[in-house]
């Protein structure tokens, strides 16, 4: 419940945000006009007790739509699974919660979010808050049409209004995803996607401001308003521990399922 009180000013700002916009001409307001599921799965290689698999699933939602303009919603969860008992034992959780408003600009699009993420060891009592919020701006929008390539770009940066233990202060990100080779509705394709954080040193996090990194390439399929793919990708990622500072270099190889209203990059909305 901790959660859905943080995000509860976003999500009331996005709403009053939105009946301020101006509509267009002979256009009311479409209620759910889209809403999705999104799942990935793959596992870790080097595995270990604590980094063997990580799930991921959550939504996305279109709230309200009125002309150019759009509130959403998009909750999800990456659980991180090991073996230190079982066989597939969940050891963290990373929650996300994220409203904003977006408004389509030719054929991108301009949004303004607030982002929430709370971060939990599995099974154990919660002594210590590692939760952070960023409220901040991005633009993503698809390839220009005359390179009949799908996939798209991504780039956002926010502020922190709210950061627990890991002390971050800002956030930048840049993705981009495009299709190398293309055959009807599939595709080889290629994914980049870089996260810069500014943040203090503390006690549990004896680091200062980090840049994290994925690479990916894989097979995908289109259909209608989803993409399945099949990939494998390469991630360089920093605070990997819930707890404690640990940089963790791995490959992944597994599977995603997006569902999408237009081309963009598949990023993960999770740190």
């Amino acid at each position: 419940m901790a959660i859905l009180n943080l995000t509860k000013p976003g999500l009331v700002a996005a709403l009053s945000a939105l009946a301020c916009f101006p509509a267009a001409a002979g256009e009311d307001p479409k209620f759910l006009p889209f809403f999705g599921p999104n799942l990935e799965a793959s596992r870790y290689f080097p595995g270990n007790e604590e980094f063997a698999w990580v799930g991921w699933i959550g939504a996305s939602v279109d709230i309200v739509e009125k002309g150019k303009w759009a509130a959403y919603f998009d909750p999800n969860v990456e659980t991180i699974l090991g073996h230190r008992v079982h066989s597939f034992e969940a050891v963290q959780a990373n929650y996300s919660l994220e409203v904003g408003v977006r408004r389509d600009v030719r054929r991108g699009r301009v949004t303004t979010f607030y982002h929430h993420v709370s971060r939990h060891i599995q099974d154990r009592d919660k002594f210590e808050l590692v939760d952070w919020n960023f409220l901040g701006a991005a633009t993503d929008g698809p390839w220009p049409e005359n390179w009949h390539r799908r996939g798209g770009y991504f780039a956002s940066f926010a502020f922190a209004t709210l950061s627990s233990t890991v002390d971050y202060d800002w956030e930048g990100r840049a993705a981009v995803d495009i299709d190398a080779v293309t055959r009807g509705n599939k595709a080889f394709f290629v994914l980049a996607d870089v996260r810069v954080v500014g943040a203090d040193p503390s006690p549990a996090f004896p680091r200062g401001s980090f840049a994290d990194f994925r690479g990916e390439a894989g097979f995908r399929r289109f259909q209608g308003s989803s993409q399945l793919a099949l990939f494998l990708a390469y991630e360089h990622r920093n605070d990997a521990l819930v707890s404690e500072a640990l940089v963790s270099d791995r490959v992944l190889v597994g599977f995603r399922l997006r569902s999408q209203r237009r081309a963009g990059p598949a990023i993960l909305p999770l740190p």
